[in-house]
């Protein structure tokens, strides 16, 4: 039997069992003995079942509505094509009910930023992507989000300790080191190398600009350890 055609009837003849039984089981719903919740796994462990997330998402008939939480900027390539990334993939899974809304935070501006989670937990949110800000704004916000049991991703800069449910982004840290080892193949013999980092009040502006500094002082170091 192919995989893709099992049915609830199947499963149902499969197990001894009817078809409304199956049905609970699959949708994690009460009423089913111990016995008869056995006898359905074993079907589906043996039929190797897996369930059609399309069809399941079409027959409850959801909507879901996801946040991309992004930095305020102007015309740049960078966001730009984050932000066209993020829609097409709501426009290819369109079946699932998905809708995304874009918010946007000042940068170098805890204020705004705390007003703006403020304003986002005013609506209904069924789960985060975040470009972060800093890490202790943006751990406040992740706190509020467990607090809720909204899921959250990390995008652009990765924070591990803020346990995201998955994070999309470069490897700061080898980009700085792989930038480093670069620059040296025609700078080797330089006496003084220049680092320039975009900083407001002595602060730096992403975690993931400190991870490059980090990676590039890294590979000097190691390979150049007597400058």
């Amino acid at each position: 039997m192919a995989k893709e055609n099992i049915t609830i009837k199947d499963i149902a003849a499969r197990a001894g069992v009817s078809t409304g039984t199956v049905d609970r089981v699959l949708h994690n719903r009460p009423n089913v003995s111990k016995a008869a919740l056995e006898k359905v796994n074993k079907a589906l462990e043996e039929m190797d079942y897996r369930p059609n997330m399309y069809a399941s998402a079409l027959a409850y008939n959801k909507e879901y509505t996801f946040y991309c939480v992004l930095p305020k900027h102007e015309q740049e390539a960078y966001w730009d094509e984050i932000e066209e990334g993020a829609m097409a993939c709501t426009e290819f899974r369109r079946d699932f009910g998905i809708k995304l809304k874009f918010i946007y935070y000042e940068r170098f501006n805890p204020p705004a930023f705390t007003k703006m989670v403020r304003e986002l937990f005013t609506a209904k949110i069924d789960g985060v992507i975040i470009v972060p800000a800093t890490l202790e704004q943006t751990a406040r916000f992740t706190e509020k989000l467990i607090e809720r049991n909204i899921p959250y991703v990390l995008l652009d800069s990765y924070m591990p300790d803020l346990k995201p449910l998955s994070f999309f982004g470069q490897d700061s840290f080898a980009s700085g080191y792989f930038a480093a080892k670069m620059l040296m193949l025609i700078a080797n013999k330089e006496k003084e190398i220049a680092l320039m980092k975009q900083t407001r009040d002595g602060i730096v502006g992403s975690k993931q600009q400190a991870n490059r500094e980090t990676g590039f002082r890294h590979y000097y170091g190691r390979s150049f350890p007597s400058d």
